[in-house]
């Protein structure tokens, strides 16, 4: 899967030299320049702060952990709580901090969410698609 080398190559320039330059670049290239490449760069840096790297940096993980900004325990964003409170990485608060003051917040998951839906492969929901398609 495509998008899995991309976190992989990410996540080998990230390991060995702390540096995010393929991931601001293919981001810059890839998504809106509007809060939603923010949410995208901060939750691939969470997946490689909690120790998905290499082969483990996949889009399942990723989608996973963007997902938990549209989660909630009571008043409290999912996301928005780790960035907060259990974060250690600079540069995850450099991209997530300001999160909650981000209007359009739930439309940029929703936009990142999308985009990593385009690679998960689900059997049968391609087989119903197929069959619709060709009965009706």
């Amino acid at each position: 899967m495509i998008i899995n080398k991309f976190l992989q190559m990410f996540s080998e320039e990230y390991t060995h030299s702390k540096s995010i330059e393929q991931l601001l670049e293919f981001t810059k290239k890839t998504l809106p320049s509007d809060g939603t490449d923010k949410i995208f760069i901060g939750c691939v840096l969470i997946m490689f702060d909690i120790g998905l790297t290499g082969p483990a940096a996949c889009h399942e993980y990723l989608t996973s952990i963007v997902q938990s900004g549209k989660e909630k325990i009571g008043d409290t964003n999912l996301l928005y709580y780790y960035v907060n409170r259990m974060n250690t990485n600079k540069m995850v608060s450099k991209y997530l901090k300001n999160m909650n003051q981000d209007k359009d917040f739930e439309k940029h998951i929703d936009l990142v969410i999308e985009y990593l839906e385009q690679f998960s492969f689900d059997f049968s929901e391609r087989i119903k698609k197929h069959y619709h398609q060709k009965v009706g």
